[in-house]
């Protein structure tokens, strides 16, 4: 019987030799050295940002969620395409890490653990695993160099990255395969892979296979080194500044809560020297910055992008991407800050970021050098013109990103939907950024899409965009509902939102929800004339200081007024009231009433019996609302009261829930159309009609709205049909119960 305790090889077989350890220590440290620089320079980079108002220590549920999705990689194995690519090269990265660290603790700290059981262990899963990392690399060069995929674009970041790797893995089983051949090891077994290569080896003599290991285990240490070295100046340092992010990432923020500029009021009273949103560089926080240095380039976020799927000139990638490059370009020539490093090391630093920071990202110097442009032959998204939106980088840190580095119409085509932002698996929030850029264009500069302004100054004269305050109660007319005043007491407060109060089609709405909340036998009430705009589509738009006045006055009429629970049938103003006014302070005396959607009410209401349905079978499919699911995760709830109200689930869409199609309206689009490629709502309702129902359920007015035109630019009126979840659930009330 084979005693395993006498497992074990030599560590450093066929190279002692009397400079050896200095010559491979000295070549560690001065790559050390070198990658330590690019790391300082990456932290300068990232510390030049203004402070960030939602960062809190938190540390222990902070590190739970990096374990989440830094160790465990949640965000990334969430698509398939690349989850058995990365995670093949993760965990094969993370064994051959162990097996090199366990090496090192036996030979350097000379600690005997690398022997016996446990060396034939780490023996086996080192070379298996070195295999999934060549597999990974090869899957990944696969997507980018054969299928080409259109999420993804080739730098020379990315072939440096896997050609390394794959350099790394062929060097080690080449290195395996030789001290095999020449040492006939009795555990060669326990290296399948090495094994198999020592077999191509057999013409070499024992001479000639020393002197190519000697060479090759040299090539392989300055491979090791290099990778060190070049790590922070390329897309290795994904690795560190993603880790970094997700750590960083504001998990305490309400994800419906857009990044706020503070009271402006205040800031108006405090300075009259003050800048607001976006504008240049300097204006990014450090968060911002990080945000930019995570990006692996992915392409997730602009895969699922509706302004991008339908061909509108915004790719969210390419927003981080451009904003990055920006940022870079201006370091590298010490625009934003001034290195502190020695001049040697100042020079040596510079030039490596000039050629890998720069030219690996796929930017090359202009025609007059003074800024940097993209190389030639750099796959963009294929429905962004390169000249108009990207002009260059790096000119100024004055320089604005939206109009001198990004068009502008970069910025205006994006829906607010945050399918981008729950896309991306490295915690990047890209819907901050160009809402940030929004709110400068139309606070510092004043520009703004031209149909939007119609509807921002009925918004500040009247509170709604739509017609004159005191018709807003006109849709109350029969229904006998108690419109609350100062100092009035109610169990709920229905908020209407502005679009089922004007509109006629969107009234049914609230008149089926009130129905059904007086069948109940609620204690309810609502505004009236009272009621403004929640401040949504000012704040989307970028005009945070109309925002502001609208939701400071409402939350003085919500004050007034005593209620435990407020339920809005327009996820818009749900989120808004909910997420966002708790800035403001709390809706007074000190209470914190609860903010429902009118989904998670009617699921209520079923449950506890005070409303009984007569299921009757339907064939219904229903549409998430971006600001209902993905900014406020409720996708059971809906569902659950069509349930009871069908007898059976809606038939689900291609793209649901969490993945669920913007209906476009989002983001102000609404009130202003890009005109630029197809329709976003024509995209949702084919995407209805191929689950084969004749009804299209929603729980937004805005949805519905586009929804229905959906219908109609597709001739699908006949087929077709679109309803609130509260219209359903009337319809099947057993109005006798």
């Amino acid at each position: 019987m084979t005693d395993l305790s006498s497992a074990g090889r030599e560590i450093l077989w066929n190279v002692s030799g009397p400079l050896t350890y200095p010559g491979m220590y000295g070549l560690f440290a001065v790559a050390l050295l070198i990658g330590l620089v690019g790391i300082w320079r990456q932290v300068e980079l990232v510390s030049t940002g203004r402070p960030y108002r939602y960062y809190a220590g938190d540390g222990l549920s902070r590190f739970a969620r990096l374990f989440v999705w830094g160790v465990l990689q949640r965000g990334v194995v969430r698509d398939r395409r690349a989850a058995y690519a990365h995670t093949l090269i993760y965990t094969g990265f993370l064994v051959l890490l162990f097996t090199t660290t366990m090496v090192a603790i036996d030979h350097d700290l000379n600690i005997p653990i690398y022997y016996g059981r446990f060396y034939l262990a780490v023996t086996v899963l080192s070379d298996l695993f070195g295999l999934a990392v060549l597999i990974g690399c090869l899957l990944f060069g696969y997507r980018r160099y054969i299928k080409r995929e259109d999420m993804l674009h080739n730098t020379p970041a990315d072939a440096l990255l896997l050609g390394i790797l794959i350099l790394l893995i062929i060097q080690g089983y080449v290195l395996e395969g030789l001290r095999i051949h020449v040492t006939s090891d009795r555990w060669a077994a326990y290296s399948p892979v090495g094994l198999a290569v020592a077999g191509f080896f057999w013409p070499l003599s024992e001479t000639a296979a020393r002197a190519l290991h000697l060479f090759t285990w040299w090539f392989h240490a300055a491979t090791v080194f290099l990778a060190v070295a070049v790590a922070p100046y390329s897309k290795f340092f994904h690795i560190l500044a993603s880790t970094a992010n997700l750590y960083m990432k504001d998990w305490l923020r309400p994800k419906g809560r857009l990044e706020s500029t503070g009271d402006i009021e205040k800031l108006m009273e405090e300075s009259d020297d003050f800048t607001l949103g976006l504008g240049t560089i300097k204006d990014y926080s450090w968060k911002a910055l990080l945000d930019l240095e995570a990006c692996t380039s992915c392409g997730r976020c602009q895969d699922a992008c509706p302004a991008y799927l339908s061909g509108k000139p915004l790719s969210p990638k390419w927003i981080i991407l451009d904003t990055r490059n920006h940022a870079r370009a201006l370091h590298v020539k010490d625009a934003l800050t001034e290195s502190k490093l020695p001049t040697l090391l100042k020079k040596v630093d510079q030039a490596l970021e000039t050629k890998l920071f720069l030219n690996t990202c796929g930017l090359k110097p202009s025609e007059d050098g003074s800024s940097w442009v993209l190389k030639d032959g750099i796959k963009r998204a294929d429905n962004i013109d390169v000249q108009n939106s990207f002009y260059s980088a790096g000119k100024s840190v004055d320089d604005q990103i939206a109009g001198s580095v990004i068009n502008t119409e970069s910025f205006w085509s994006c829906t607010t939907c945050m399918a981008c932002v729950e896309a991306c698996p490295v915690g990047i929030n890209h819907v901050d950024q160009i809402v940030g850029n929004r709110r400068n264009m139309v606070l510092m500069r004043g520009e703004m899409p031209s149909e939007a302004q119609g509807t921002l100054r009925a918004l500040e004269n009247r509170a709604n965009p739509y017609g004159p305050p005191e018709d807003r109660a006109g849709w109350l007319s029969g229904l006998d509902v108690p419109v609350l005043k100062p100092g009035d007491s109610v169990d709920y407060l229905y908020w209407v939102g502005c679009v089922s109060a004007y509109d006629p089609r969107k009234q049914k709405i609230a008149q089926a929800l009130v129905k059904l909340m007086k069948h109940a036998g609620l204690s309810f009430g609502v505004l009236g004339n009272a009621e403004g705009c929640s401040g949504d589509p000012a704040r989307r738009l970028g005009e945070e200081n109309l925002y502001q006045t609208l939701a400071k006055s409402n939350i003085e009429t919500l004050k007034s007024i005593k209620f435990k629970t407020l339920v809005a049938n327009c996820p818009h103003c749900f989120n808004t009231i909910k997420n966002e006014y708790p800035e403001f302070g709390n809706l007074g005396d000190g209470r914190s009433p609860e903010i429902i959607h009118h989904s998670v009410l009617l699921k209520r209401l079923i449950k506890q019996g005070k409303l009984k349905l007569k299921p009757e079978k339907a064939s219904i499919t229903f549409h998430d609302p971006c600001y209902l699911g993905r900014y406020n995760d409720e996708y059971d709830a809906p569902r659950e009261a069509l349930r009871a109200a069908t007898g059976q689930n809606a038939s689900e869409m291609a793209r649901s829930r969490n993945k669920a199609l913007c209906c476009g309206a989002g983001g102000g689009h609404f009130w202003f159309d890009m005109k630029k490629g197809e329709r976003i709502n024509t995209i949702r309702v084919n995407e209805a009609a191929e689950t084969g129902a004749s009804c299209v359920a929603t729980a937004c007015p805005f949805c519905m709205q586009m929804i229905e035109d959906g219908i109609k630019i597709t001739d699908r009126e006949e087929k077709l049909s679109v309803k609130d979840i509260a219209e359903i659930v009337l319809e099947r009330l057993e109005v006798n119960s």
